[in-house]
């Protein structure tokens, strides 16, 4: 038996990323989120069009997505609720955020140089992709978001993750272990790994029009 509902949030959630962008100084931001699919080299982002990272990729065009892995939880939580806007937007304030300028520094992530994009890599994932924006576009009914297509330039996986041919390996999902967020929940392969800031913040108890609007904007686990 089926029950029609209509929850406090929409988000299914996919693998937490960290999308590292340039401020108009020139300093990074780094911004968690969760609305990421691949098709190939290509990936869509969406984003909400409150955060800096949404500013950010439009006027630069190159991002970097790192990947953490569920190891990283404890540092990807810290970014929850920052934000590299100032002033913080009044919708974000009610929400309990923050400017935080230096993301890096506050989650205790390393900057590592690109080698195609300016933005750097967070040296600790496992995981960082160069991106390139193709096409931007607003998506959605009642939510303030953007839909980011980033062709992938360059790709760094850690060494301990491949398997395969040298030449031209490829990553063993028996040795990967994403970080996932569900519902605002953190979550690994084996279930639930540690609590979520965000699914206790004022998001949480935000009304569906903005839930929508969050959701994308963080895309869970914020965009910022």
């Amino acid at each position: 038996m089926h029950k029609t509902i209509e929850p406090t949030i929409l988000y299914f959630g996919t693998p937490v990323a960290l999308i590292s962008t340039l401020n108009p100084d020139s300093s990074p931001n780094l911004a968690p989120m969760s609305s990421v699919w691949w098709l190939g080299w290509s990936c869509m982002l969406g984003l909400g069009q409150m955060g800096q990272t949404s500013d950010n990729l439009i006027r630069t065009g190159e991002c970097v997505i790192n990947l953490p892995s569920e190891d990283q939880v404890a540092q990807v939580d810290r970014l929850a609720l920052t934000t590299g806007k100032d002033p913080v937007p009044e919708k974000k304030l009610g929400w309990g955020y923050r400017y935080e300028p230096d993301k890096f520094g506050v989650a205790e992530f390393t900057q590592a140089p690109s080698i195609s994009v300016a933005p750097p890599r967070v040296l600790e994932c496992p995981v960082q992709m160069e991106g390139i924006v193709h096409d931007v576009r607003s998506f959605g009914k009642n939510v303030s978001a953007n839909a980011f297509e980033v062709h992938i330039v360059k790709l760094h996986v850690d060494e301990d993750l491949l398997v395969g041919n040298p030449d031209r390996p490829h990553i063993d999902p028996l040795r990967w272990n994403p970080l996932i967020m569900s519902f605002c929940r953190f979550f690994g392969l084996r279930g639930e790994v540690h609590s979520s800031r965000l699914a206790q913040s004022g998001f949480m108890k935000a009304t569906s029009q903005d839930q929508g609007m969050k959701v994308a904007d963080l895309v869970p686990a914020a965009q910022q």
